[in-house]
């Protein structure tokens, strides 16, 4: 198996959360609190936890998944949309540890980065999600989810209240129709955003929205 220097080493599909992350821990502030829906392998989460280990800020990641989940999905991988080298990550590490959890598969990456102690793998259905913050305490929120049309809507109408003040909610694949039409609906129903970016081409596909 490919030794782990970096993020990009996990397989996954980080798309614009890579340069979005580092944006938001380049203005954030010691105490604040960013996390993210969709955790898949971990890719996306090392990003996060190496951008905060190297700022040296005090902010606390949460990497929210229904972990269980991912082995099925991948047990069913001719049926998805992931490609074949995601399931040979793990049956590679399988093979080093034929007992190994989807956990420890997930886990893997942040250990060998060493940027375990910054971030906190959370098991939850994203409709519960909003429930482990406080109303006005997260800085930042990534949806990269379920991506039916009620549940990315569900997700926003619910994070929203938990989103403080200049905090942004944002998420990925725009361009997908179900998508584009959660947020379309969500930004006609809210006045107080103070800043949209909506993108949906190859080389951007992503929804942001910062709050008042």
């Amino acid at each position: 198996m490919k030794y782990i220097t970096s993020y990009k080493d996990i397989p996954g599909w980080i798309n614009d959360a890579e340069h979005i992350y580092e944006e938001i821990v380049n203005e954030a502030e010691d105490g604040d609190i960013v996390a993210e829906i969709g955790t898949l392998l971990g890719q996306s989460s090392c990003r996060m936890a190496s951008l905060i280990k190297d700022s040296s800020k005090d902010i606390k990641f949460f990497s929210i998944d229904l972990f269980w989940m991912i082995e099925q999905t991948f047990n069913n991988i001719s049926e998805t949309d992931h490609p074949l080298s995601f399931l040979n990550y793990i049956n590679s590490l399988k093979e080093l540890a034929p007992n190994i959890s989807i956990m420890d598969i997930v886990k893997h990456g942040a250990m060998h980065l060493e940027v375990d102690k910054y971030v906190e793998y959370v098991t939850c259905d994203e409709k519960y999600a909003h429930r482990l913050f406080d109303d006005n305490s997260v800085k930042f929120l990534w949806i990269d989810g379920d991506h039916k049309e009620d549940t990315v809507y569900n997700d926003l109408v619910n994070c929203w209240p938990k989103i403080k003040s200049n905090g942004v909610i944002a998420g990925d694949d725009f361009a997908e129709k179900e998508v584009e039409a959660s947020v379309n609906r969500f930004i006609k129903e809210h006045d107080d955003i103070s800043e949209i970016r909506l993108h949906k081409d190859y080389h951007k596909n992503y929804f942001f929205l910062r709050k008042t």
